[in-house]
């Protein structure tokens, strides 16, 4: 459910006061800003897509039902804000879409072939995580990247702690399905 003082601001701007937006803005701004920072790992494109992200929230506002969290649906705005950057990338390169900025995934290891296996095995995977249905790949990617508890995941998306799971455990099923070639050195589907 709503702050009152949150729901007065969404109300009046849907009411046509463009100004009552802002202090919706100030309250989310670096939740938001940090969630694209995470998923994209550079700081000025995470702040363009946060803005995107603002733009196409304030257009969209008439459609917000005050009976959900508007976090959760400010948060579903952001995430295909990113999906929808990733996919234009995609078209643009077929090179892997970001490089994680990880160091334990750093390779010490000076052999070419690694470097090259690595890079192939992050192309997969980050395809495989893609061709997750939405739900799956909101809730996998907060527990495995943001490290979120499945308790907190839930609340963040207001819905229950046994939806959480089920996200999560058919998550894992489709990703071990589709990377299963990969593991067993086969051919592993497209991209």
């Amino acid at each position: 459910m709503l702050e009152i003082d949150e729901a007065t601001h969404i109300h009046r701007t849907q009411n046509g006061d463009t100004e009552a937006f802002g202090p919706i803005v100030e309250k989310y701004q670096s939740r938001v800003y940090t969630h694209i920072h995470g998923r994209v790992r550079d700081p000025e494109l995470a702040k363009d897509l946060t803005q995107e992200t603002w733009l196409k929230a304030f257009r969209g506002l008439n459609g917000f039902r005050a009976d959900a969290a508007f976090y959760s649906w400010l948060y579903r705005i952001a995430e295909n804000v990113c999906i929808d950057y990733f996919r234009k990338q995609k078209h643009r390169t077929s090179e892997p879409l970001q490089r994680s900025a990880d160091p334990r995934s750093a390779d010490s290891s000076p052999c070419p072939s690694h470097d090259t296996e690595r890079a192939e095995l992050r192309l997969i995977l980050q395809t495989a995580i893609r061709s997750l249905s939405d739900a799956r790949r909101e809730v996998f990617v907060l527990y495995y990247h943001h490290e979120l508890p499945v308790a907190a995941i839930a609340t963040r998306l207001n819905r229950s702690q046994g939806t959480v799971k089920t996200h999560l455990r058919n998550a894992r099923l489709h990703l071990q399905e589709r990377l299963r070639p990969y593991l067993n050195n086969a051919d592993c589907p497209a991209p």
